[in-house]
Protein backbone atom coordinates (compact mmCIF):
# COMPACT_ATOMS: atom_id res chain seq x y z
CA UNK A 1 0.00 0.00 0.00
CA UNK A 2 1.56 3.54 -1.11
CA UNK A 3 1.55 6.01 2.20
CA UNK A 4 -1.08 7.83 -0.28
CA UNK A 5 -3.80 5.37 -0.49
CA UNK A 6 -6.81 5.38 1.15
CA UNK A 7 -8.30 2.04 2.53
CA UNK A 8 -11.60 1.21 2.57
CA UNK A 9 -14.19 -1.10 4.90
CA UNK A 10 -17.52 -1.73 3.69
CA UNK A 11 -19.55 -2.13 6.68
CA UNK A 12 -22.01 -4.98 7.04
CA UNK A 13 -26.08 -4.32 6.17
CA UNK A 14 -27.10 -5.67 9.91
CA UNK A 15 -24.09 -3.46 11.54
CA UNK A 16 -25.84 -1.77 14.90
CA UNK A 17 -26.70 1.92 14.36
CA UNK A 18 -24.59 4.37 16.34
CA UNK A 19 -26.11 6.05 19.01
CA UNK A 20 -26.56 6.36 22.68
CA UNK A 21 -27.07 3.49 24.78
CA UNK A 22 -29.42 5.60 26.80
CA UNK A 23 -32.92 6.19 25.55
CA UNK A 24 -36.19 8.28 27.03
CA UNK A 25 -39.88 8.49 25.79
CA UNK A 26 -40.55 12.12 25.02
CA UNK A 27 -39.69 14.34 27.30
CA UNK A 28 -39.93 12.47 30.23
CA UNK A 29 -37.13 12.85 32.95
CA UNK A 30 -36.37 8.92 33.08
CA UNK A 31 -33.72 7.20 30.76
CA UNK A 32 -33.99 3.39 29.93
CA UNK A 33 -30.61 1.36 29.19
CA UNK A 34 -29.61 -0.96 27.17
CA UNK A 35 -28.99 -4.15 28.82
CA UNK A 36 -25.97 -5.08 26.82
CA UNK A 37 -24.17 -1.85 26.98
CA UNK A 38 -21.61 -0.90 29.25
CA UNK A 39 -23.25 0.66 32.10
CA UNK A 40 -21.31 4.17 33.51
CA UNK A 41 -19.69 4.82 30.17
CA UNK A 42 -20.98 7.85 28.29
CA UNK A 43 -21.02 6.07 25.00
CA UNK A 44 -21.13 2.56 23.76
CA UNK A 45 -17.48 1.85 22.89
CA UNK A 46 -16.92 1.65 18.85
CA UNK A 47 -16.80 -1.89 17.29
CA UNK A 48 -14.26 -0.03 14.66
CA UNK A 49 -10.86 -0.38 15.83
CA UNK A 50 -7.81 -1.14 14.21
CA UNK A 51 -5.58 -4.10 15.65
CA UNK A 52 -1.38 -3.75 14.95
CA UNK A 53 0.87 -6.90 16.29
CA UNK A 54 4.50 -6.51 16.30
CA UNK A 55 6.83 -9.88 16.21
CA UNK A 56 10.28 -9.78 17.61
CA UNK A 57 12.30 -12.86 17.15
CA UNK A 58 12.34 -14.98 19.86
CA UNK A 59 9.95 -12.95 21.58
CA UNK A 60 6.50 -12.82 21.84
CA UNK A 61 4.13 -11.12 20.12
CA UNK A 62 3.12 -7.45 21.19
CA UNK A 63 -0.30 -6.36 20.28
CA UNK A 64 -1.59 -3.46 20.28
CA UNK A 65 -5.37 -1.46 18.77
CA UNK A 66 -6.90 1.82 18.12
CA UNK A 67 -10.02 3.30 17.42
CA UNK A 68 -10.77 4.22 13.35
CA UNK A 69 -11.89 7.92 13.59
CA UNK A 70 -12.25 10.41 11.32
CA UNK A 71 -10.23 14.08 11.12
CA UNK A 72 -11.80 17.18 9.60
CA UNK A 73 -11.79 20.52 9.68
CA UNK A 74 -14.00 22.77 12.39
CA UNK A 75 -14.83 25.92 12.62
CA UNK A 76 -12.11 29.04 12.10
CA UNK A 77 -11.90 28.77 16.19
CA UNK A 78 -12.39 24.99 16.91
CA UNK A 79 -9.77 23.42 14.51
CA UNK A 80 -9.32 19.62 13.63
CA UNK A 81 -12.25 18.00 14.91
CA UNK A 82 -12.33 13.99 15.32
CA UNK A 83 -15.02 11.68 15.68
CA UNK A 84 -15.53 8.11 15.90
CA UNK A 85 -17.15 6.10 12.50
CA UNK A 86 -21.25 6.68 13.19
CA UNK A 87 -23.24 4.08 11.27
CA UNK A 88 -26.65 5.66 10.29
CA UNK A 89 -29.78 3.92 8.28
CA UNK A 90 -29.78 3.68 4.62
CA UNK A 91 -32.31 6.45 5.00
CA UNK A 92 -33.44 8.92 7.22
CA UNK A 93 -37.48 9.75 8.00
CA UNK A 94 -38.70 12.51 9.96
CA UNK A 95 -41.79 14.37 10.34
CA UNK A 96 -43.19 17.43 11.14
CA UNK A 97 -45.28 18.77 13.20
CA UNK A 98 -44.63 16.35 15.76
CA UNK A 99 -47.79 17.20 17.20
CA UNK A 100 -50.99 19.20 16.09
CA UNK A 101 -54.52 19.22 16.87
CA UNK A 102 -57.84 19.27 15.67
CA UNK A 103 -61.12 20.55 17.24
CA UNK A 104 -63.47 17.89 17.45
CA UNK A 105 -66.22 19.94 15.92
CA UNK A 106 -64.28 21.12 12.95
CA UNK A 107 -65.17 20.08 9.10
CA UNK A 108 -63.30 21.35 6.32
CA UNK A 109 -59.81 21.24 4.41
CA UNK A 110 -56.34 20.97 5.16
CA UNK A 111 -54.65 24.04 7.24
CA UNK A 112 -51.67 25.56 5.96
CA UNK A 113 -49.05 27.75 7.90
CA UNK A 114 -46.44 29.62 6.54
CA UNK A 115 -44.12 32.54 7.17
CA UNK A 116 -41.96 35.05 5.22
CA UNK A 117 -38.68 32.81 6.57
CA UNK A 118 -37.16 29.46 7.45
CA UNK A 119 -34.64 28.29 10.03
CA UNK A 120 -32.37 25.55 9.68
CA UNK A 121 -32.39 22.51 11.17
CA UNK A 122 -29.93 20.12 12.44
CA UNK A 123 -32.08 17.02 12.34
CA UNK A 124 -31.49 14.92 9.27
CA UNK A 125 -34.56 14.88 6.89
CA UNK A 126 -36.20 17.28 9.46
CA UNK A 127 -38.27 19.62 7.16
CA UNK A 128 -37.01 23.46 8.14
CA UNK A 129 -38.99 25.28 10.95
CA UNK A 130 -41.31 28.32 10.42
CA UNK A 131 -39.59 31.53 11.58
CA UNK A 132 -40.62 35.09 11.45
CA UNK A 133 -38.07 37.47 10.56
CA UNK A 134 -38.16 40.91 11.68
CA UNK A 135 -38.64 44.17 9.78
CA UNK A 136 -40.12 42.61 6.52
CA UNK A 137 -43.36 41.97 4.95
CA UNK A 138 -45.22 38.63 6.76
CA UNK A 139 -47.11 35.96 4.60
CA UNK A 140 -50.30 35.05 7.07
CA UNK A 141 -50.85 31.55 8.81
CA UNK A 142 -54.01 30.33 6.77
CA UNK A 143 -57.06 30.09 8.73
CA UNK A 144 -57.61 26.54 8.43
CA UNK A 145 -61.46 24.91 8.30
CA UNK A 146 -59.35 22.27 10.15
CA UNK A 147 -60.93 18.71 9.95
CA UNK A 148 -57.48 17.82 8.04
CA UNK A 149 -54.08 18.08 8.71
CA UNK A 150 -50.70 18.19 6.58
CA UNK A 151 -47.96 16.57 7.56
CA UNK A 152 -44.43 16.77 5.76
CA UNK A 153 -42.37 13.67 5.42
CA UNK A 154 -38.47 14.72 4.42
CA UNK A 155 -36.57 11.47 3.69
CA UNK A 156 -32.98 11.81 3.24
CA UNK A 157 -30.67 9.11 1.19
CA UNK A 158 -27.51 7.87 3.64
CA UNK A 159 -26.50 5.59 1.05
CA UNK A 160 -23.21 6.26 -1.38
CA UNK A 161 -25.10 6.14 -4.48
CA UNK A 162 -28.72 5.81 -6.08
CA UNK A 163 -31.96 4.51 -4.36
CA UNK A 164 -35.52 4.40 -4.67
CA UNK A 165 -38.11 3.28 -3.17
CA UNK A 166 -42.09 4.00 -1.59
CA UNK A 167 -43.22 6.08 0.96
CA UNK A 168 -46.61 5.79 3.19
CA UNK A 169 -48.14 7.16 6.56
CA UNK A 170 -49.04 4.17 8.33
CA UNK A 171 -52.78 5.59 9.91
CA UNK A 172 -55.33 4.97 12.67
CA UNK A 173 -58.35 3.18 11.48
CA UNK A 174 -61.11 5.16 9.24
CA UNK A 175 -58.37 8.09 8.78
CA UNK A 176 -57.10 9.02 5.11
CA UNK A 177 -54.23 10.25 3.44
CA UNK A 178 -53.63 11.70 0.10
CA UNK A 179 -51.50 10.88 -1.61
CA UNK A 180 -51.69 7.45 -0.43
CA UNK A 181 -48.48 6.60 -1.52
CA UNK A 182 -45.42 8.57 -2.93
CA UNK A 183 -42.50 7.24 -4.73
CA UNK A 184 -38.93 7.95 -3.99
CA UNK A 185 -35.81 8.17 -6.09
CA UNK A 186 -31.90 9.41 -5.48
CA UNK A 187 -29.29 9.94 -7.02
CA UNK A 188 -26.55 10.48 -4.42
CA UNK A 189 -25.76 10.25 -0.72
CA UNK A 190 -27.46 13.24 1.36
CA UNK A 191 -30.11 13.89 -1.38
CA UNK A 192 -33.63 14.93 0.26
CA UNK A 193 -37.20 14.89 -0.49
CA UNK A 194 -40.10 16.30 1.02
CA UNK A 195 -43.62 15.33 0.55
CA UNK A 196 -46.80 16.70 1.79
CA UNK A 197 -49.65 14.46 2.68
CA UNK A 198 -52.99 15.93 3.59
CA UNK A 199 -54.38 13.21 6.93
CA UNK A 200 -58.04 13.55 7.17
CA UNK A 201 -59.94 11.77 10.16
CA UNK A 202 -63.43 10.55 9.52
CA UNK A 203 -66.40 12.10 9.70
CA UNK A 204 -67.42 10.10 13.53
CA UNK A 205 -63.91 11.06 14.99
CA UNK A 206 -64.01 10.51 18.80
CA UNK A 207 -61.64 13.14 20.74
CA UNK A 208 -58.39 11.64 21.94
CA UNK A 209 -55.06 11.21 20.92
CA UNK A 210 -54.28 9.33 17.44
CA UNK A 211 -50.56 8.50 15.93
CA UNK A 212 -49.60 8.45 12.14
CA UNK A 213 -46.03 7.08 11.34
CA UNK A 214 -44.57 7.97 8.36
CA UNK A 215 -42.57 4.72 6.63
CA UNK A 216 -39.96 4.35 4.03
CA UNK A 217 -39.45 1.42 2.40
CA UNK A 218 -36.44 1.13 0.13
CA UNK A 219 -35.06 -2.42 -1.15
CA UNK A 220 -37.09 -4.74 1.24
CA UNK A 221 -36.16 -2.95 4.52
CA UNK A 222 -38.79 -0.59 6.16
CA UNK A 223 -37.06 2.95 7.99
CA UNK A 224 -39.26 5.07 10.67
CA UNK A 225 -36.48 6.65 12.11
CA UNK A 226 -34.69 9.89 11.52
CA UNK A 227 -31.53 11.37 13.55
CA UNK A 228 -30.61 14.95 14.95
CA UNK A 229 -26.88 15.63 14.65
CA UNK A 230 -25.76 16.91 18.17
CA UNK A 231 -21.80 18.40 17.99
CA UNK A 232 -20.42 21.19 20.10
CA UNK A 233 -16.46 22.11 20.21
CA UNK A 234 -16.51 20.23 23.83
CA UNK A 235 -17.51 16.33 22.78
CA UNK A 236 -17.76 14.61 19.62
CA UNK A 237 -20.37 14.45 17.38
CA UNK A 238 -23.79 12.19 18.35
CA UNK A 239 -26.58 11.49 16.67
CA UNK A 240 -29.83 11.58 18.78
CA UNK A 241 -32.96 9.09 17.07
CA UNK A 242 -36.53 10.43 16.75
CA UNK A 243 -39.56 7.97 15.37
CA UNK A 244 -41.13 9.44 12.07
CA UNK A 245 -44.48 9.77 14.69
CA UNK A 246 -46.90 12.33 14.48
CA UNK A 247 -48.60 12.78 17.25
CA UNK A 248 -52.37 14.56 16.23
CA UNK A 249 -55.05 15.25 19.03
CA UNK A 250 -58.68 15.92 18.38
CA UNK A 251 -59.60 17.81 21.33
CA UNK A 252 -63.14 19.48 22.50
CA UNK A 253 -62.43 22.66 21.89
CA UNK A 254 -64.47 25.67 20.34
CA UNK A 255 -63.41 28.60 18.74
CA UNK A 256 -64.83 32.36 17.87
CA UNK A 257 -65.50 32.30 13.97
CA UNK A 258 -63.41 34.97 11.50
CA UNK A 259 -60.75 35.93 13.59
CA UNK A 260 -57.30 38.21 12.52
CA UNK A 261 -54.68 37.73 15.67
CA UNK A 262 -51.03 39.92 15.25
CA UNK A 263 -48.52 38.17 16.39
CA UNK A 264 -45.27 39.77 17.76
CA UNK A 265 -42.78 36.86 17.86
CA UNK A 266 -40.56 35.94 21.02
CA UNK A 267 -38.16 33.56 21.55
CA UNK A 268 -38.62 29.61 20.81
CA UNK A 269 -42.15 30.38 20.12
CA UNK A 270 -44.60 27.57 18.55
CA UNK A 271 -47.69 29.36 19.60
CA UNK A 272 -48.72 30.99 16.54
CA UNK A 273 -49.33 27.89 14.30
CA UNK A 274 -51.44 26.65 17.28
CA UNK A 275 -53.52 29.57 16.85
CA UNK A 276 -54.07 28.81 13.29
CA UNK A 277 -55.09 25.10 13.76
CA UNK A 278 -57.54 26.84 16.40
CA UNK A 279 -58.68 28.24 13.45
CA UNK A 280 -57.69 32.17 13.59
CA UNK A 281 -55.59 33.95 11.16
CA UNK A 282 -52.18 34.44 11.91
CA UNK A 283 -50.40 37.37 10.65
CA UNK A 284 -46.73 38.48 12.24
CA UNK A 285 -46.28 41.80 13.50
CA UNK A 286 -43.66 43.13 11.69
CA UNK A 287 -41.22 46.48 12.65
CA UNK A 288 -43.13 48.58 9.59
CA UNK A 289 -46.10 47.49 11.75
CA UNK A 290 -45.78 48.38 15.11
CA UNK A 291 -43.86 51.63 13.91
CA UNK A 292 -46.74 53.05 11.75
CA UNK A 293 -48.89 50.06 10.86
CA UNK A 294 -52.59 49.86 11.04
CA UNK A 295 -53.17 47.98 14.33
CA UNK A 296 -57.30 47.86 14.66
CA UNK A 297 -57.48 45.28 11.62
CA UNK A 298 -56.58 42.72 14.48
CA UNK A 299 -59.13 41.38 16.42
CA UNK A 300 -56.50 40.52 19.39
CA UNK A 301 -52.75 40.84 19.24
CA UNK A 302 -50.59 38.61 21.03
CA UNK A 303 -46.40 38.56 22.53
CA UNK A 304 -44.49 35.87 22.50
CA UNK A 305 -42.27 35.28 25.14
CA UNK A 306 -40.08 37.27 26.27
CA UNK A 307 -41.23 39.66 23.28
CA UNK A 308 -39.85 42.78 25.52
CA UNK A 309 -36.19 41.31 25.51
CA UNK A 310 -35.57 40.49 21.86
CA UNK A 311 -37.79 43.20 20.46
CA UNK A 312 -36.05 46.77 20.66
CA UNK A 313 -38.77 47.86 17.87
CA UNK A 314 -41.54 46.14 20.36
CA UNK A 315 -40.00 48.22 23.34
CA UNK A 316 -40.08 51.50 20.93
CA UNK A 317 -43.76 51.48 19.87
CA UNK A 318 -45.07 50.09 22.96
CA UNK A 319 -47.44 53.23 23.33
CA UNK A 320 -48.94 52.21 20.03
CA UNK A 321 -49.95 48.73 21.53
CA UNK A 322 -51.55 50.71 24.26
CA UNK A 323 -53.40 52.60 22.00
CA UNK A 324 -54.95 49.68 20.25
CA UNK A 325 -56.14 48.45 23.68
CA UNK A 326 -57.46 51.77 24.67
CA UNK A 327 -59.30 51.98 21.85
CA UNK A 328 -60.96 48.67 22.33
CA UNK A 329 -58.21 45.97 21.18
CA UNK A 330 -57.55 43.04 23.71
CA UNK A 331 -53.39 42.63 24.04
CA UNK A 332 -52.49 39.27 25.88
CA UNK A 333 -48.65 39.47 26.87
CA UNK A 334 -47.06 36.01 27.68
CA UNK A 335 -44.19 36.19 29.72
CA UNK A 336 -41.14 38.06 30.18
CA UNK A 337 -38.28 38.55 32.27
CA UNK A 338 -36.83 41.41 34.35
CA UNK A 339 -36.08 43.37 30.69
CA UNK A 340 -39.90 44.34 31.50
CA UNK A 341 -38.99 46.14 34.24
CA UNK A 342 -36.80 48.42 32.68
CA UNK A 343 -39.76 50.64 31.74
CA UNK A 344 -43.61 51.47 32.06
CA UNK A 345 -45.12 48.77 29.49
CA UNK A 346 -48.43 47.66 30.58
CA UNK A 347 -51.43 50.60 31.31
CA UNK A 348 -50.00 51.08 35.06
CA UNK A 349 -47.06 50.33 37.15
CA UNK A 350 -46.66 46.09 37.34
CA UNK A 351 -42.96 44.69 37.62
CA UNK A 352 -42.50 41.19 36.56
CA UNK A 353 -40.95 38.47 39.79
CA UNK A 354 -39.37 35.67 40.15
CA UNK A 355 -42.00 33.71 41.17
CA UNK A 356 -43.04 30.31 39.26
CA UNK A 357 -44.97 27.10 40.12
CA UNK A 358 -42.46 23.93 39.44
CA UNK A 359 -45.33 21.43 39.96
CA UNK A 360 -47.49 20.54 37.27
CA UNK A 361 -49.91 19.15 39.48
CA UNK A 362 -50.49 22.16 41.43
CA UNK A 363 -53.75 23.04 42.34
CA UNK A 364 -55.43 25.97 40.68
CA UNK A 365 -58.23 28.21 41.83
CA UNK A 366 -60.34 30.53 39.78
CA UNK A 367 -60.22 34.33 41.57
CA UNK A 368 -62.67 35.95 38.99
CA UNK A 369 -64.47 32.46 37.97
CA UNK A 370 -67.54 34.77 35.69
CA UNK A 371 -64.31 36.63 33.71
CA UNK A 372 -65.35 35.93 30.07
CA UNK A 373 -61.53 34.35 30.08
CA UNK A 374 -62.64 31.48 32.20
CA UNK A 375 -66.55 31.12 30.40
CA UNK A 376 -66.00 32.03 26.62
CA UNK A 377 -66.36 30.19 24.26
CA UNK A 378 -64.45 27.06 26.40
CA UNK A 379 -65.58 26.58 29.73
CA UNK A 380 -63.07 26.19 32.70
CA UNK A 381 -63.04 23.62 34.85
CA UNK A 382 -61.03 21.54 36.80
CA UNK A 383 -60.47 19.31 33.92
CA UNK A 384 -58.46 22.36 32.14
CA UNK A 385 -55.47 22.11 34.40
CA UNK A 386 -55.12 18.33 34.09
CA UNK A 387 -52.35 16.79 32.17
CA UNK A 388 -49.82 19.90 32.02
CA UNK A 389 -46.27 19.22 31.54
CA UNK A 390 -42.98 20.23 33.72
CA UNK A 391 -44.65 23.15 35.45
CA UNK A 392 -47.51 25.39 35.72
CA UNK A 393 -45.99 29.10 34.78
CA UNK A 394 -43.14 31.29 35.22
CA UNK A 395 -41.93 35.04 36.03
CA UNK A 396 -45.38 35.77 37.65
CA UNK A 397 -46.29 39.69 37.34
CA UNK A 398 -44.99 40.78 40.80
CA UNK A 399 -46.06 43.98 42.58
CA UNK A 400 -48.56 45.91 40.43
CA UNK A 401 -51.23 48.75 40.55
CA UNK A 402 -54.41 48.19 42.67
CA UNK A 403 -56.21 48.51 38.94
CA UNK A 404 -54.47 45.16 37.78
CA UNK A 405 -57.08 42.15 38.90
CA UNK A 406 -55.39 38.69 39.58
CA UNK A 407 -57.76 36.29 37.94
CA UNK A 408 -55.72 32.88 39.59
CA UNK A 409 -53.92 31.68 42.22
CA UNK A 410 -51.94 28.44 42.07
CA UNK A 411 -50.77 26.55 45.22
CA UNK A 412 -47.41 25.47 44.60
CA UNK A 413 -46.95 22.21 46.88
CA UNK A 414 -42.76 21.94 46.35
CA UNK A 415 -41.38 22.21 49.88
CA UNK A 416 -38.50 24.82 48.34
CA UNK A 417 -41.25 27.07 46.96
CA UNK A 418 -44.08 26.24 48.94
CA UNK A 419 -47.57 28.38 49.14
CA UNK A 420 -50.11 30.99 47.21
CA UNK A 421 -48.53 31.75 44.46
CA UNK A 422 -50.41 35.13 42.78
CA UNK A 423 -49.76 37.00 39.01
CA UNK A 424 -49.85 34.06 36.76
CA UNK A 425 -53.15 35.48 34.91
CA UNK A 426 -53.81 38.89 35.47
CA UNK A 427 -55.63 41.74 33.47
CA UNK A 428 -56.32 45.11 33.52
CA UNK A 429 -59.01 47.17 31.52
CA UNK A 430 -57.52 50.10 29.92
CA UNK A 431 -60.26 52.40 27.84
CA UNK A 432 -61.90 50.22 26.04
CA UNK A 433 -59.79 47.38 25.54
CA UNK A 434 -57.99 44.55 28.04
CA UNK A 435 -54.44 44.82 28.66
CA UNK A 436 -53.80 40.35 30.14
CA UNK A 437 -50.56 39.08 31.34
CA UNK A 438 -50.16 35.62 31.10
CA UNK A 439 -47.08 34.02 33.18
CA UNK A 440 -48.99 30.35 32.36
CA UNK A 441 -46.36 28.50 30.56
CA UNK A 442 -49.40 28.14 27.46
CA UNK A 443 -45.75 28.19 25.40
CA UNK A 444 -44.56 25.05 27.01
CA UNK A 445 -48.31 22.81 27.17
CA UNK A 446 -49.63 23.70 23.68
CA UNK A 447 -46.21 22.02 21.79
CA UNK A 448 -47.34 19.62 24.63
CA UNK A 449 -50.48 18.79 23.21
CA UNK A 450 -52.28 19.92 26.68
CA UNK A 451 -55.75 19.95 25.76
CA UNK A 452 -56.58 22.89 28.60
CA UNK A 453 -53.88 24.45 27.35
CA UNK A 454 -55.64 25.10 23.79
CA UNK A 455 -59.16 25.67 25.76
CA UNK A 456 -57.47 28.57 27.44
CA UNK A 457 -55.48 29.64 24.25
CA UNK A 458 -58.88 30.06 22.71
CA UNK A 459 -60.70 31.84 24.93
CA UNK A 460 -58.05 34.50 25.28
CA UNK A 461 -57.62 35.81 21.86
CA UNK A 462 -61.58 35.33 21.79
CA UNK A 463 -61.39 37.73 24.23
CA UNK A 464 -64.10 40.72 23.37
CA UNK A 465 -65.90 38.70 20.69
CA UNK A 466 -67.74 36.92 22.34
CA UNK A 467 -71.49 37.43 23.34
Amino acid sequence: MHADDTPTIDVPTNTRVSEPYWHRAGETGRYTFDGDAPFGLPYRPTPFFVQVTFGFAGNEDVVGGLDVVHRYQGDIFGGEKRSELLVVPAASVRVAPEIAIIPSSSRGATATTSTNGSNGSTGRGTPATNAVGRGRGATPLAAPPQASREIRVTVVNDLKGAAEGTLHLELPQGWSAQPVQQALKFSREDESQTIRFDVRPPANVGTGEYHVKAIFSENGADFTRGYQVIEYPHIRRQHIYHTADVTLKVIDVKMVPNLTVGYIVGVGDEVPPAIAQLGAKVEMISSDDLAWGNLSRFSTIVTGVRAYERRDDLRANNARLLDYVRDGGTLIVQYNKFEFNEAQYGPYPAKVSSDRVTDEFAPVKLLAPADPIFNAPNRITDATWKNWVQERGLYFLGDHDSRYRELLSIDEPFPYNKGEKLGSLVSAQWGKGRWVYVGLGLWREIPAGVDGAYQLLANLISLGHTS
